[in-house]
C-alpha cells in the first residue's frame, strides 16, 4: 500500500513538473482583428492596377504568394482600385525582372492597365520573449506568457504604364506584438509546436499591407 501511494505521489509530481516545463500551445490573439483600410468616396474613378508578384529579399519565399493575394483583395476593398487578375498579369510578367516597355504595352492593350504596382518584402523578423512562474512544480499554480514581436518591411513602386516612369516609391515598416497566455493549475499540451512563419506569417503580413495601401492612397501619386 505504501509503495502504491508513493508511486502515485511520484506520478503526480512528475506530471506537475512536466506541466511547468512544457511550453503552452501558442494562439495568436490579434490576427483576426478587423484591419482598417482607406475607403473611397462614392463615385470615385478607379485606377486599374497590374500587380506583379512580390519579390522576396528575406529568404522566406513562401510569403510571396500570400502577399500578392492579400494585397489584391485589400486594394479592391478600398474602392480606389480595379485590380487585374494576378494570374493574367503573371502570364505576361512572370516576375519583376520581366518588366519591359514591351510587356507594359501588352498589359495596357490586353487589360487596360493604368499603373503597375511592384513590391519587395525586405524584412520579416519574429522575436520571442517568455515570462511566467511555476510554484511547487505547478501544484500551487503556474503562469506562462509568450510574446512575439513581429517586424515587417516592404518596399514598393508605382509605375506609369504609358511612360514607364515611377510615379511613387517608398518603404513601410510595421511592428506589432502578439501574445499567448496560459494560466492555471494544470495544463494539457499536445506536443505540437506552433510554426510562426508558416501558420501565421501570411496573416501578420496583412498589417504591413494595410500600411502600404494607406501610404499609396495618401500620396495620391498613382493618379496621372
Amino acid at each position: 500500500m505504501i509503495r502504491i501511494r508513493f508511486g502515485i505521489l511520484i506520478s503526480i509530481l512528475a506530471l506537475a513538473f512536466a506541466q511547468c516545463m512544457s511550453p503552452q500551445p501558442t494562439q495568436y490573439e490579434n490576427t483576426t482583428e478587423k484591419i482598417e483600410l482607406p475607403r473611397a468616396p462614392i463615385g470615385t474613378e478607379k485606377v486599374k492596377v497590374a500587380l506583379v508578384p512580390f519579390r522576396d529579399a528575406t529568404g522566406k519565399s513562401f510569403l510571396v504568394k500570400p502577399a500578392t493575394a492579400q494585397l489584391t483583395t485589400m486594394l479592391i476593398q478600398t474602392g480606389y482600385f480595379e485590380v487585374i487578375e494576378p494570374g493574367f498579369v503573371e502570364n505576361i510578367v512572370g516576375s519583376q525582372k520581366d518588366l519591359s516597355p514591351e510587356n507594359l504595352e501588352k498589359l495596357k492593350e490586353k487589360f487596360g492597365a493604368d499603373i503597375v504596382l511592384t513590391g519587395t518584402l525586405t524584412n520579416f523578423e519574429v522575436r520571442k520573449n517568455e515570462s511566467g512562474f511555476c510554484l511547487l512544480f505547478g501544484l500551487l499554480g503556474s503562469y506562462q506568457k509568450e510574446e512575439y514581436i513581429v517586424e515587417t518591411g516592404i518596399d514598393y513602386r508605382v509605375t506609369d504604364i504609358d511612360t514607364a516612369s515611377i510615379l511613387d516609391a517608398g518603404a513601410v515598416e510595421n511592428r506589432r506584438t502578439d501574445t499567448s497566455k496560459a494560466a492555471g493549475v494544470l495544463f494539457s499540451y499536445s506536443g505540437a509546436s506552433t510554426d510562426i512563419l508558416q501558420s501565421s506569417g501570411g496573416k501578420l503580413l496583412r498589417y504591413a499591407m494595410a500600411d502600404l495601401i494607406l501610404r499609396i492612397v495618401q500620396n495620391g501619386k498613382y493618379r496621372k
